[in-house]
């Protein structure tokens, strides 16, 4: 298989255009939760998929400028918790830049299952993972994350689409 030749930057799609076509995607809402020395930090996530079911794991991808990041480096653990479309006044918290951890975990029902890190009760899904490897890209780390724990309930998923949280529409 031959390799693509790599484009100049100057021949790259451009970060506005990309940033625009992006938008338009419809994407679950997770709020990403870790643990380490006795501190809690976390922060709202779009950038979550399954990477594969043998074994179970997923990818989450952390922007290296996120104070949560380094706690999740350091403590190789990490809660991955997509909310129902009630939860979102917890959503807005995890994604307000500077504001505390206390202030952040106040709101919602919280656990732990496996590794220690918080897991949000009542969610669509809760994810509880040791990291297995780390990738850079660009502005972000990806955590290849091995899922130990998991948790699951009924409800409506909250959606992120064009600078808005949403709720899903009709079934079709």
């Amino acid at each position: 298989m031959s390799r693509l030749k790599k484009k100049a930057p100057e021949e790259l799609v451009s970060v506005d255009l990309y940033k625009s076509a992006m938008r338009q995607v419809a994407s679950p809402v997770a709020v990403i939760t870790t643990f380490d020395g006795g501190e809690k930090a976390g922060l709202t996530a779009t950038a979550v998929c399954s990477a594969t079911t043998e074994p179970p794991t997923i990818l989450v991808c952390v922007n290296r400028s996120a104070s949560a990041e380094p706690m999740i480096a350091a403590s190789g653990r990490l809660a991955v918790n997509f909310l129902t479309d009630d939860q979102h006044e917890v959503a807005r918290l995890f994604s307000t830049s500077k504001l505390s951890s206390e202030k952040r975990f106040a709101v919602g029902d919280w656990t732990t299952l496996s590794t220690g890190a918080p897991v949000l009760k009542n969610t669509i899904a809760s994810f509880d993972c040791t990291v297995e490897s780390v990738v850079p890209c660009g502005t972000h780390n990806i955590y290849v994350s091995r899922v130990e724990a998991v948790s699951s309930d009924d409800g409506a998923p909250l959606l992120y689409r064009d600078g808005y949280f949403r709720r899903l529409g009709a079934n079709f």
